[in-house]
């Protein structure tokens, strides 16, 4: 079994192969995650579940781009900022989804959560309601959850893509 402090610690190398590789298990993790946020879980107990795997998907990602970067011969400073803008749009994600889930008791359905709030969330940012002005602020603020991901997917791939650097001793 492959040990934690792999994934964990960013010191040390890795290849371009099994940072492929490595990488796209953890997009694989965050992704799943989001199914943390369905509406049986966070009326059981909230957001925590999610901000956990987020939070160590997160870091398990500076960490493979550290290690891949130190192999390409670059400074890790770029992944940290990345990790970064990442970790504040996912800040940003749970503002905006508890601000809009529905507050307990009254009219809602037992079973509202999470997952009615990305409608409506989705809903303000296309314009599909009377929304007006607060539809264009829906919108850019899930352009800028959405901008931080794309950018981390970008960076990993141009990660992958650098060559073996020269050697340098710790």
């Amino acid at each position: 079994m492959e040990s934690l402090a792999f994934w964990f610690s960013p010191s040390g190398r890795i290849a371009q192969k099994p940072f492929a590789r490595r990488i796209l298990a953890v997009y694989g993790v965050a992704a799943l995650s989001l199914l943390l946020m369905s509406a049986p879980v966070t009326l059981r107990v909230g957001f925590a579940p999610f901000v956990v795997v987020q939070a160590l998907a997160c870091w398990a990602w500076f960490c493979l781009h550290a290690k891949r970067l130190r192999d390409a011969g670059r400074d890790a400073g770029a992944a940290l900022a990345v990790a970064g803008l990442y970790a504040l749009a996912i800040v940003l994600l749970l503002l905006m989804l508890i601000l809009a889930a529905p507050l307990g008791g009254g009219a809602q359905a037992p079973a509202a959560g999470a997952a009615d709030a990305w409608t409506d969330l989705f809903v303000l940012a296309r314009g599909d309601s009377d929304a007006g002005l607060f539809a264009y602020v829906g919108a850019g603020m899930l352009a800028l959850v959405v901008a931080p991901m794309l950018t981390a997917v970008a960076f990993s791939i141009w990660a992958a893509t650098r060559g073996a650097g020269a050697v340098n001793p710790p």
